[in-house]
């Protein structure tokens, strides 16, 4: 998979990357803290940029500054309801 970094949203410490995938409108946002260390990944899809969901990014960093936890990726490791 082809990932293109396409912006940075600081908020105090933490940081979110932006990565464009392969597929047009499909984005994923890579969480840091202060360190560098990845707190979490999420994807972003059906937008034509990111900066559409820019408010949702910052509202998870303020989330995760204050002690949130981080949120697991779907279906790894999780045979889920079946």
């Amino acid at each position: 998979m082809h990932e293109q970094l396409v912006g940075t949203v600081p908020y105090g410490g933490l940081k979110a990357e932006i990565y464009s995938l392969n597929t047009p409108g499909e984005f994923k946002v890579v969480y840091l803290d202060s360190g560098g260390k990845v707190l979490e990944e999420a994807p972003l899809t059906g937008i034509s940029t990111y900066h559409q969901r820019e408010k949702d990014i910052v509202k998870r960093l303020r989330e995760l500054s204050k002690g949130a936890p981080p949120k697991t990726i779907p279906d790894r490791g999780d045979s889920g309801e079946y």
